[in-house]
């Protein structure tokens, strides 16, 4: 089988790559960065160029759509072209996949679609109007390929992820920001109680159950690939405390409006595709840790 992987070059999508390599996939990365491995073929391109998504797709069997605006700060100060890309690409990715006659769509999704829902939130929780831009965009997408789906008959998998970490992860994310403050002993902020928190999946965990998603059973089905342990900003400061003792923090006011969090949902992703995360917060921490102090990309 060959996939397509469109930003496998970037955190998640890479990732994605290694597992699908391990596994003896024929894969094909569409990005406008060069790949970091060697073995795989490489297309350079932009989501907004249709023939160069048209030819992303030939002779391809499934997609794995994880090219976006990714990061929430850029969403906010660029939200034209947060549009552009998340929602002109995407709809651009599905008319190449259904002219290429591609098997399935699996698009990179987030638990951010839940938006302020609180308690437990699972895949039949409603999706309440967005608060933020990238969120806007990510359930644009969705909407996209489920309305897609009902017009050409492309089969799709939707994969809602989790608070992702680990080796790879963008600087500005929240464990790579609180662990490079540790390591340079600059103080951790803590807003009002530090109760707030969120379900991180160490990297690998997500990768594992992207793989998982493969399988017929995931077929038109929206999972939620996260992990159901709900992590405060206070668990992840005692938790670095293991690691160094000596770590600061700062107590700040509460901000205006922030989110408390909930607690998320996999009881489907069990049931559907046999999948639950292996590593637990404080050992995909542990591991990250090393990875920084060891200098490993």
């Amino acid at each position: 089988m060959t996939v397509l992987v469109t930003g496998g070059s970037g955190f998640i999508g890479s990732h994605i790559v290694d597992k699908l390599v391990e596994q003896r996939y024929t894969v094909r990365v569409f990005d406008e960065r060069k790949p970091l491995r060697d073995d795989v073929e490489w297309i350079k391109g932009n989501l907004l160029n249709e023939n160069e998504v048209l030819e992303a797709c030939k002779d391809i069997e499934k997609v794995y759509h994880f090219a976006a605006i990714a990061d929430v700060n850029v969403a906010l100060t660029h939200p034209k072209l947060c549009i552009e890309v998340n929602e002109i690409g995407t709809l651009n990715l599905l008319k190449a996949a259904t002219a290429r006659e591609v098997k399935r769509f699996i698009l990179a999704s987030t638990t951010w679609v839940y938006g302020r829902a609180e308690g437990v939130v699972d895949e039949e929780t409603p999706i309440p109007p967005p608060d933020h831009m990238y969120t806007k965009t990510k359930i644009g997408q969705e909407h996209l390929v489920i309305a897609w789906h009902g017009q050409s008959g492309l089969p799709y998998t939707i994969l809602r992820y989790g608070i992702p970490y680990g080796p790879r992860m963008r600087a500005n994310m929240a464990i790579a920001t609180f662990v490079s403050k540790a390591m340079h002993k600059e103080p951790i902020p803590i807003f009002g109680d530090g109760c707030q928190g969120r379900c991180f999946i160490q990297i690998e965990d997500l990768a594992n159950g992207s793989l998982a998603a493969l399988t017929v059973a995931a077929e038109n089905q929206i999972l939620n690939i996260s992990s159901s342990e709900f992590v405060t900003i206070n668990q992840i400061v005692e938790a670095l405390k293991e690691h160094f003792p000596d770590l600061l923090t700062r107590q700040l006011p509460e901000r205006p409006q922030d989110f408390r969090g909930n607690v998320v949902s996999i009881e489907k992703a069990k049931k559907t595709i046999k999948w639950m995360p292996k590593i637990s917060f404080k050992k995909g921490l542990e591991s990250y840790i090393e990875h920084v102090k060891c200098g490993s990309t």
